[in-house]
């Protein structure tokens, strides 16, 4: 069982765990068309493998789902993750990015991101990050650039890249 974590906010966004309550409308915002197209798992899911997915992954300790909201309205903005965590080695893995079709493109989800960053650097003491975006998806390969990580590899279609959190993780 993981531990409870308190939201953490990053400028006009606050991050708080995924509850069972988040589900239907994360389903919905990974499976809409030109979303669900930037997972390595593309094919769109059914609720019931989508609620059989969130059981298991409540019993993961290094496994860590956040529903961002909008301070100022309290509205859902999107979800970002972070996984793969290991504490012995200060990193782990960042993804499941997918933004609510009304804040798409209003810079939100990059907030969200840096908070997630800023809850890795302070909450769970990590040194560094990594993440993997699909070739073809030039605007969150440029967003991720843009946030501090490098390119470290292409491979498969992806590209691996990393980043530091000594230092400032605001960008």
């Amino acid at each position: 069982m993981k531990p409870a974590y308190a939201s953490y906010v990053c400028g006009a966004v606050r991050i708080r765990t995924l509850t069972e309550a988040d589900l239907r409308e994360t389903l919905e915002w990974r499976n809409r068309n030109g979303v669900r197209q930037n997972f390595k798992h593309s094919a769109a899911l059914e609720w019931n493998q989508h609620h059989a997915w969130f059981l298991s992954y409540r019993d993961k300790p290094d496994d860590i789902i956040f529903i961002a909201e909008h301070v100022a309205s309290g509205k859902k903005v999107g979800q970002v993750a972070i996984y793969s965590i290991d504490y012995a080695g200060g990193r782990a893995e960042i993804g499941r990015f997918v933004a609510a079709p009304a804040f798409q493109g209003k810079g939100l989800m990059r907030e969200a991101i840096t908070g997630l960053m800023g809850f890795a650097k302070q909450e769970l003491r990590l040194n560094s990050l990594y993440l993997e975006v699909i070739e073809t998806n030039e605007r969150a390969y440029q967003l991720y650039s843009k946030l501090g990580f490098n390119e470290v590899e292409r491979k498969d279609g992806l590209i691996f890249m990393e980043r530091s959190l000594n230092g400032d993780v605001q960008q």
